[in-house]
């Protein structure tokens, strides 16, 4: 078949235009298989994608498993944390009744009257721990910690806390308070945070030196501060200080006197307050710093504050 040929073009001979169609023919049928090679890598990539997102969705599917079981087991945790902490507070109670009506004993001698003493200390402690972990459970699983609010005086809060620490260490203890240091508040609840605070001043203060609580006013509100001079806390720990079963010092870590919670739970009561509560730790001195509106709000993680 000759090609059609413009008007200026010699005519082809019938060789040439067979050459010139099977030209044309291999050409097309190369631009076919290349056409069909692309939609085949197309549909293989189309496929490969599928799979790679099924696979991805298979795993995601399983990371929520593996994550909604260790949920579900951390919970289970602390709620029997709660629930053995909840039941031994009663044998407890009854160990230290039992000591404190023994002590009171005449008859009991010396030696014996350190025994029962040591025993109350003891049992002083575990039920300490006990109430850390139930605190703990309730801020975790509970929405919050409740508040019971009536009107306080800051002061006094701090002067028997200080007032308690003081029959159990021979560190001296100064208390500075400037101006109106009244609030609505949970009394019960800052007199944890202040017994913690100034408990754990007291243990990592350098021998000899004081232990100093101030508290005053800034502002629209209250603050106040517990400091000591001694060993600084690790500029690695302080960002996490305030989270649960942290302990201040390399050296507590070893100890096992404590569960590591109390600087949790304290930060979780003032935060229920409404406020904050920091730390700063350089040149020697270790500070740590309430901030509280008078006014703490009126409900807590969800949960209604009571009102006294």
């Amino acid at each position: 078949m000759a090609m059609p040929t413009s008007q200026d073009d010699p005519p082809l001979s019938a060789g040439d235009a067979q050459r010139v169609n099977r030209k044309l023919i291999a050409d097309l049928r190369d631009a076919n298989e290349n056409l069909l090679l692309a939609g085949l890598r197309t549909q293989a990539a189309a496929d490969a994608a599928a799979a790679g997102r099924a696979r991805a969705e298979e795993a995601t599917r399983r990371l929520e498993v593996v994550e909604r079981e260790l949920r579900d087991t951390a919970e289970f945790r602390e709620q029997l944390l709660g629930i053995v902490g909840h039941d031994l507070r009663n044998p407890l109670g009854a160990i230290t009744m039992a000591s404190a009506l023994l002590l009171h004993n005449d008859k009991l001698g010396e030696a014996n009257a350190r025994l029962v003493a040591r025993i109350i200390h003891s049992s002083q402690r575990m039920s300490r721990m006990i109430t850390d972990m139930l605190d703990f459970t309730r801020a975790r699983l509970g929405g919050g910690l409740q508040l019971s609010l009536s009107s306080i005086d800051l002061a006094e809060i701090c002067r028997n806390a200080v007032s308690e620490l003081e029959l159990v260490t021979a560190v001296s203890l100064v208390c500075e308070f400037d101006g109106d240091l009244t609030g609505s508040w949970d009394g019960d609840r800052l007199y944890q945070v202040f017994s913690n605070l100034a408990g754990n001043a007291v243990d990592y203060a350098t021998p000899g030196t004081k232990v100093v609580i101030k508290a005053f006013v800034e502002g629209a509100d209250v603050v106040a501060q517990v400091s000591n001079l001694g060993r600084a806390i690790p500029a690695d720990l302080l960002p996490v200080i305030f989270e649960p079963f942290r302990r201040v010092t390399v050296e507590e870590r070893s100890a096992g006197r404590h569960l590591g919670l109390g600087l949790y739970i304290a930060s979780q009561i003032v935060l229920a307050h409404g406020g904050t509560l920091g730390a700063r730790s350089a040149d020697g001195t270790t500070t740590f710093a309430m901030r509280l509106p008078r006014g703490a709000p009126a409900t807590v993680g969800g949960v209604p504050a009571t009102v006294v």
